[in-house]
């Protein structure tokens, strides 16, 4: 006689996964913003040296960029 598959436990089982999984997934997606984030400000400091360096103002960029 073939053996009764519990599929609360089954069900349980996978739903306990799915919810580990969409943790992971939301903190990947937290470390994802903090690192665009920080990217974001690391470019915004480049182009504002660069500004400073080549005496430029965000008109001047905007210009040349727009050629």
């Amino acid at each position: 006689m073939a053996r009764k598959a519990n599929y609360d436990e089954k069900i349980s089982a996978l739903e306990l996964k799915i919810e580990k999984k969409r943790s992971e997934i939301k903190a990947l997606k937290e470390q994802l913003d903090e690192l665009k984030s920080k990217k974001g400000k690391e470019d915004y400091q480049e182009l504002m040296e660069y500004m400073k360096v080549n005496d430029l103002s965000a008109s001047e960029v905007l210009e040349k960029i727009k050629q």
